[in-house]
């Protein structure tokens, strides 16, 4: 999966790549805040129920691909 990445991101023209990474970048970022976050509410018991690795896997998707849409739109 890691060697197909790298072969998408090297096709893309410069302007892909830059929106590519950028969305990765971002999405890496929400998903180590809102993962720590969200294992520490519940540590703190200010949430009742354990935390889902779905529910982090599914924000980071969310954001990757609203961070994408965002880049095309933005470089129009």
């Amino acid at each position: 999966m890691i060697v197909s990445t790298n072969r998408h991101i090297q096709g893309l023209d410069e302007l892909g790549q830059k929106i590519f990474l950028d969305a990765a970048a971002f999405t890496l970022g929400v998903g180590l805040v809102c993962g720590l976050s969200y294992e520490l509410l519940e540590d703190i018991r200010l949430i009742s129920f354990e935390p889902e690795i779905g529910h982090l896997i599914i924000l980071m998707g969310l954001t990757f691909m609203a961070v994408m849409i965002a880049g095309h739109r933005k470089y129009r």
